[in-house]
């Protein structure tokens, strides 16, 4: 087994077991490392202690719930290991800038992604990729515009909409349709659909929820398992390297994603995302 396999492993087994007590033996059994070098080898592969490690992933988790789910602030600091909502608040402002309620009501995303680039992602070396036909499916639509960082917001009003018109995520699929690079548009310039499979009509809201659909036709496809700190860089192994083999060219419709299984209604590492990029 290679050095990366070996890491890789490991990531992957702290991230199943965020909700277990994580000892430096049993992480260094992991690896077949003793336990009197297993820090300072972690330390020279992810440049920061594994316990800063396993706190930081567990902050992540606890950041994503708050923005998304309804979940107390006392259970969250539980599960991300903490023993009172005090002692996580402090270190959930040390890591994001705001208190765990500035954050559910007005998450920083840009900050959250900023801070989150020190977690070491897991990348699979060579993703596989197929060309399926895709079946041109009626969606109900809300498209975020503005900057990434309220993206939050929109999410939770299209959650809450979705909620209230019976539409759960075991019956209809969850899409996105990714219009622009954050990294390539001014911010007031970025937009980002949020999308449900429907069967019948939308009715007028005041979500700003439209019907629309995902046209049918070729896509390459990239099913990936684990968090959304990887879908950005499967999106342009897509572009950048794939299309190029492939014989291939893009059809005017924007890359999309569906969410088979997501976070936090599963670990991170269970996430189960179909990247779409539509073809000609």
């Amino acid at each position: 087994m290679t050095l990366d396999q070996r890491l890789s492993g490991l990531l992957q087994f702290i991230e199943a077991n965020l909700d277990q007590p994580l000892g430096v033996r049993q992480l260094a059994e992991q690896v077949h490392c003793s336990e009197y070098h297993f820090q300072r080898w972690f330390q020279s592969q992810c440049q920061m202690p594994v316990a800063s490690y396993i706190r930081l992933l567990r902050l992540q988790r606890a950041a994503t719930a708050l923005a998304y789910r309804e979940t107390p602030v006392t259970l969250l600091a539980f599960e991300a290991g903490y023993q009172n909502a005090e002692s996580f608040s402090r270190a959930f402002r040390r890591w994001l800038a705001q208190s765990p309620t500035e954050f559910r009501q007005q998450p920083d995303w840009q900050y959250w992604a900023s801070q989150s680039e020190q977690i070491m992602p897991l990348t699979p070396q060579s993703p596989q990729v197929e060309v399926v036909d895709f079946p041109t499916t009626r969606i109900a639509l809300k498209v975020h515009q503005g900057p990434e960082t309220l993206l939050g917001q929109s999410i939770r009003e299209f959650i809450n909409w979705r909620k209230a018109n019976g539409l759960p995520p075991q019956r209809h699929a969850t899409f996105n349709l990714l219009y622009e690079d954050p990294r390539c548009c001014e911010p007031e310039d970025y937009r980002f659909g949020l999308a449900v499979a429907v069967d019948g009509e939308v009715a007028e809201n005041d979500a700003q929820i439209v019907e629309s659909e995902i046209s049918g036709g070729p896509c390459a496809r990239i099913r990936w398992q684990g968090s959304d700190a990887q879908i950005g860089p499967l999106v342009e192994y897509l572009y950048n390297i794939w299309l190029a083999q492939s014989g291939f060219s893009l059809r005017d419709q924007p890359i999309f994603l569906q969410r088979r299984r997501f976070f936090p209604d599963v670990p991170a590492h269970e996430a189960e995302t179909d990247i779409f990029l539509p073809l000609i």
